[in-house]
């Protein structure tokens, strides 16, 4: 029943998702994706508030009584990818798009809303939509600004879900517990001495340095960390020297950590100083280290996640709910996590056949849109059956 309304919403839904896909916008500059996101809403003649943390939009649709609430979010940026797909609705914004599914996101959450607002007179409570920014910017993000502007207050419960092409079409991925990996940005100077390249012994050499930390920095989690735990340290940019001849004062990297545990998390600036601090004095260098914490790990509710993994299996059958691995990715939606209890879930858009095989953050990620229906359904079941807790 509730599949099947949404899917007679299915017009309106990819409408939507082609229309925000042309327009892509990076984090804290989504103007024209709030103003379609507005012109939209508006139509259902409901409650809604903007701006909220500057591009965001808090809307409610109210149901009968004094129910609870249960608040459904979709983050609205878009990626620095210059996309590479040959369809109608490619971006018009050359050098963005919606690479990581987005744009879905926002479709599948106003489907949801179009099902429900059609039935707001059986809502036995009342339901949150939260349409955030920035959830790319992946430091302070979208979430955090939300929250503290108001849109988790009333708040009982919250859901989200992601696109995921990791799992196959219509498959849906749930976990309890720690869920996305805290996401912590570091960047990194080796400060030495330049000079000719031909005349090393009246230099202290940056880039000879920083090759012996890159090293050893791998040693964090293979020699430090226990075997069984998720731990990351990627150097994901180094610059430094001009010439072939010239060995430069200074080496500039910067990189991210991934961890899965709090504990771990809180020792992981100090492992890196402590190591990087004793090569750099080993080779009479020093370095500069601006530690940033990002998002922190996105730990599931579980009592929220058994209730949504039941009412999956009634939804899309037991044979296509399955529990998900843990990912190294990062999530703002850790935040919403940390003040109410909810769950993310992931919708499978893998469809080898149709030729939907890539992944997200990449130039020619996009999936079978026949899909959006089924991700607003999981968000009207799940809104349907938490408003019974």
């Amino acid at each position: 029943m509730i599949l099947e309304q949404a899917r007679s919403k299915q017009k309106e839904i990819v409408e939507l998702r082609r229309l925000l896909h042309q327009y892509p916008e990076v984090a804290h500059r989504e103007f024209k994706t709030h103003r379609i996101l507005l012109e939209h809403l508006e139509r259902l003649g409901i409650e809604i508030r903007a701006p909220v943390a500057g591009t965001g939009i808090v809307a409610d649709i109210r149901g009968k009584g004094r129910g609870k609430t249960v608040a459904l979010r979709a983050d609205i940026d878009a990626l620095p990818i210059k996309e590479e797909n040959d369809v109608p609705y490619r971006s018009l914004n050359d050098g963005f798009m919606h690479a990581c599914g987005h744009d879905a996101h926002m479709s599948m959450v106003y489907g949801a809303a179009l099902v429900l607002n059609d039935m707001r007179d059986k809502l036995d409570g009342n339901v949150r939509l939260i349409f955030q920014p920035a959830e790319e910017e992946g430091t302070l993000g979208g979430a955090k600004p939300m929250i503290e502007e108001g849109a988790l207050e009333g708040v009982d419960y919250i859901l989200g879900m992601h696109v995921w092409p990791e799992l196959p079409e219509g498959t849906v991925g749930y976990r309890s517990g720690p869920f996305f990996a805290a996401a912590d940005t570091f960047h990194l100077d080796i400060i030495g001495k330049g000079g000719h390249g031909a005349k090393p012994d009246m230099t202290v050499d940056p880039i000879v340095v920083s090759s012996k930390v890159i090293d050893a920095l791998q040693l964090i989690s293979s020699r430090e960390i226990d075997p069984l735990e998720p731990v990351v340290v990627t150097v994901g940019s180094i610059h430094g020297g001009t010439a072939h001849n010239i060995i430069p004062d200074r080496v500039e990297m910067k990189g991210t950590v991934r961890t899965m545990n709090p504990k771990t998390r809180d020792t992981m600036e100090a492992r890196m100083r402590r190591i990087i601090g004793g090569i750099t004095s080993a080779f009479n260098a020093s370095y500069s280290l601006n530690y940033i914490y990002g998002y922190p790990v996105l730990v599931n509710d579980r009592n929220v996640t058994e209730i949504m993994r039941s009412n999956l299996e009634n939804l899309v059958g037991k044979e296509r709910v399955v529990e998900a691995r843990q990912t190294m990715g990062g999530e703002d939606f850790a935040y919403y996590l940390q003040k109410v209890p909810g769950t993310f879930l992931l919708l499978g858009v893998y469809n080898e056949k149709l030729g939907y095989v890539n992944s997200v953050h990449t130039s020619r990620f996009n999936l079978n849109e026949d899909i959006l229906p089924l991700g607003s359904a999981i968000f009207v079941s799940g809104v349907m059956e938490l408003l019974k807790h």
